[in-house]
């Protein structure tokens, strides 16, 4: 690895004073170590650093879901806007593992992740289970660029789609919206497959009573009940086109939509049919569930080059290691957010070699057109050259 000139200097100057020391203590009859001691590695570690985030609060929202009340134990404030995640490193049975939860909680309100148990979910059931006030969670972000910071000054007119464990950042939204632009409008579509999985109710509930006419929502159930309002049947194309006539949703709307994958395409495929384009979607993939990860790594390091202007600073990779975690262990101060492909803080440009990078992730198509790869998730398959923004 080849340190910049700054870098090299600082070396020297540490290897000068450990030099001094070693001579000074044999002068007074000290023999220096035949090995010097190293502090043993923590299993799974991260090379990345994370802040730590105390659970406050423990809300049982459905059988299923659980709402993490959180602060900074440093004291810090927790600053994001409506719509972004945090990406939380949990360690289970001895193994850290890292997965996206999105903020649900409103602007001014105390931050909060909600997490419903999936199946075979090795984490959300974790967390849904065992969370309790106290512990202590590392965490990178808040991150993300769906969803954005309301403004006063807006008249938005906003369509909200949400299937199960989706309404995460959108009620975060809708309820930030509403406080905030009191000439902006919300309608919220939720789709669920029995009234006692709905997240949220009582707080979606009161949302309507308080707003009126400048909250709708329409709750769409597989199995429908006569204890809540709602439309029967399951939220796909058939059922969007349904709802969009019936709640005479115009096409200049803008539309967020969080859920299960097949159900977003058809979301997308319903509003596109009415005219909607401005359309923008939060997607969620378990780190299990990506593709590309492991493909064709190399079993030696590699050396990747990376390049900030005029300098360059090359460091061998170890095998399996990301783009991300080989600079921040040369020394880079390269930006991240998430660490998990969902933010964009990480992308930077590859010049020359190849890369494999765990799909899907926040990558526009341009953007890989112009060759950029997200940092925290590519890893090089053989030398790389890569451009620092």
């Amino acid at each position: 690895m080849f340190a910049s000139p700054e870098r090299a200097l600082r070396r020297r100057l540490d290897q000068a004073r450990r030099d001094l020391r070693m001579v000074a203590g044999t002068l007074r009859g000290v023999r220096p170590p035949v090995t010097v001691p190293r502090r043993p590695k923590r299993p799974g570690r991260s090379a990345l650093g994370t802040r730590s985030l105390r659970v406050d609060a423990v809300i049982q929202e459905t059988r299923d879901a659980v709402t993490l009340r959180l602060s900074d134990v440093s004291g810090a404030p927790l600053r994001f806007h409506p719509g972004q995640f945090l990406s939380l490193d949990v360690v289970v049975g001895g193994r850290r593992h890292r997965r996206a939860y999105s903020l649900s909680g409103a602007l001014g309100a105390p931050a909060q992740v909600t997490v419903k148990r999936v199946p075979g979910g090795v984490v959300s059931s974790h967390l849904v289970e065992t969370a309790q006030a106290g512990d202590v969670l590392a965490a990178f972000g808040p991150a993300g660029r769906f969803g954005f910071a309301p403004d006063p000054r807006a008249e938005r007119r906003l369509l909200l789609v949400a299937g199960g464990s989706g309404i995460t950042p959108l009620v975060s939204l809708a309820e930030s919206v509403l406080a905030a632009e009191p000439r902006s409008r919300v309608t919220l579509l939720y789709g669920n497959r029995r009234a006692e999985d709905v997240i949220f109710r009582e707080r979606l509930g009161a949302l309507a009573t308080r707003y009126g006419a400048r909250f709708r929502i329409c709750h769409v159930l597989e199995a429908p009940a006569a204890d809540l309002a709602s439309t029967a049947g399951r939220l796909g194309r058939e059922r969007m086109d349904e709802r969009l006539r019936a709640l005479g949703i115009e096409h200049d709307v803008e539309a967020y939509v969080c859920g299960p994958t097949d159900m977003m395409e058809a979301v997308r495929a319903a509003l596109e049919g009415h005219g909607i384009d401005r359309i923008h979607e939060e997607r969620f993939q378990r780190p299990e569930e990506r593709r590309g990860a492991g493909a064709a790594l190399p079993t030696e390091p590699v050396p990747v080059s990376f390049g900030e202007g005029d300098v360059r600073h090359t460091a061998l990779v170890a095998p399996g290691d990301t783009l991300l975690e080989a600079g921040r262990k040369a020394g880079l101060a390269l930006p991240f957010s998430c660490a998990m492909g969902g933010c964009g803080a990480c992308r930077v440009r590859l010049r020359k070699g190849a890369v494999a990078m765990e799909e899907p992730n926040c990558l526009s198509a341009d953007e890989r057109s112009a060759g950029d790869v997200l940092a925290c998730v590519a890893r090089p398959t053989e030398a790389c050259e890569v451009e620092l923004p």
